[in-house]
């Protein structure tokens, strides 16, 4: 029979052996759970879109554009400080634009979940100068953003939207509803 060495029949020897062992499972718990946090920290927040964007009324009788948005948090925390702007352009917009500041309003905290139809109106007047539709004339694009404030996190955050409305025949001019830009993204300066 082997003979044990004198250290491992010491209880203090015992003791320490399984501290050692305990402390080593602790640590890696706690870099699991550590992993765990951040990926859980990345999914839970609020996360508002434009789900949907249309006329008020027709380009061709609006004194000035008007856009009825469909907004909602789509995440898993509620967003303060919700306001939006929007702008428009016959052609494609800056996509790295400053956006349209005066036409900031005000759309209220939204839980998770939470649906909203916003308005948004122009700041300058529709002079109604379309040009003629084609299938060469050019898009009307409506594009804006709408920023907010995480109330987990306290981030500030923005999402860039933009619709159009092609011009293809003469009556695109009374349609009131609009296509989502898949194309051109705008993106606004941070």
């Amino acid at each position: 029979m082997t003979k044990l060495p004198t250290w491992f029949k010491s209880p203090d020897a015992w003791a320490l052996t399984i501290s050692a062992i305990a402390l080593l499972v602790s640590t890696g718990t706690w870099l699991q759970v550590d992993q765990q946090l951040r990926l859980t920290a990345g999914q839970v927040k609020a996360y508002v879109q434009v789900v949907d964007a249309t006329l008020v009324e027709p380009v061709s009788t609006a004194s000035f554009i008007t856009l009825r948005l469909r907004i909602k948090n789509c995440g898993q925390t509620a967003a303060s400080d919700v306001h939006g702007e929007m702008d428009y352009d016959l052609g494609m917009p800056d996509p790295n634009g400053d956006g349209n500041g005066a036409t900031r309003r005000d759309f209220g905290p939204m839980g998770p979940g939470i649906e909203r139809d916003v308005r948004l109106t122009s700041n300058r007047i529709n002079r109604r100068d379309w040009p003629t539709p084609s299938h060469v004339s050019p898009s009307i694009y409506f594009f804006g953003t709408v920023l907010y404030t995480d109330e987990t996190t306290g981030d500030k955050r923005k999402e860039d939207w933009c619709f159009v409305l092609p011009l293809r025949a003469e009556s695109d001019l009374n349609r009131t509803d609009l296509e989502r830009s898949g194309v051109l993204m705008y993106r606004s300066k941070d």
